[in-house]
């Protein structure tokens, strides 16, 4: 499956959440503990890069009989797409399985040569809205120390030029619906933005 979608600040999160309920319903609460592996392969490319990247993510999500926890091996391949409106967004092959023991995984990947390049924890509450590529995403996400977000994906079968632009003016609608200006999409990468907060706060 193909994600389509984009991330904005958001400066007020009751009000945002506010406007989420009157045509979106509420999923869920969770808590994204990821982490990032780089393994450094000369002379191949991956997206302009010299490394492939995979993650390890627990999820802890909260329900009636307390705290689920459940883990993930992620391998995305990432692309930010600046689209003819110029609206950046992100369209990202992924690979998603769920891992029993993620330190037996974490040894394979030390052995094998992969370094640890980045960790992130996000706090998420999920909603929903029907569209016509199915169920789109919408998360209210705060990545400390970067603030908050709003994240609004689609999945799709298909990542052609045609299902791309349809997807944008879907994103852009739902961006709209939720009282956030366009003014505000963030074109990086949390993980670009963290190492970028790193260094110009000596971390």
């Amino acid at each position: 499956m193909t994600e389509i979608e984009i991330k904005a600040h958001v400066y007020d999160v009751p009000v945002l959440e506010a406007r989420l309920a009157t045509f979106a319903s509420y999923q869920q609460t969770v808590e994204r503990r990821d982490t990032y592996y780089h393994l450094h392969i000369d002379g191949k490319s991956f997206n302009g890069k010299d490394y492939l990247t995979a993650r390890l993510r627990m999820e802890l999500k909260q329900t009636e009989a307390g705290i689920q926890t459940t883990n993930y091996l992620t391998y995305k391949k990432k692309e930010l797409v600046q689209s003819a409106a110029g609206l950046a967004l992100e369209v990202n092959d992924e690979k998603e399985t769920i891992v029993s023991d993620p330190a037996a995984l974490e040894a394979l990947f030390f052995d094998i040569g992969f370094v640890t390049a980045q960790k992130k924890c996000k706090k998420v509450r999920d909603y929903g809205v029907r569209t016509e590529f199915g169920q789109a995403t919408l998360e209210v996400c705060t990545v400390e120390p970067l603030g908050d977000f709003l994240e609004i994906e689609i999945l799709s079968e298909k990542d052609d030029e045609d299902t791309v632009r349809r997807a944008e003016a879907k994103l852009k609608e739902l961006l709209a619906q939720s009282g956030i200006p366009e003014s505000q999409i963030e074109p990086k990468y949390y993980n670009q933005m963290l190492r970028e907060y790193a260094a110009q706060n000596g971390r």
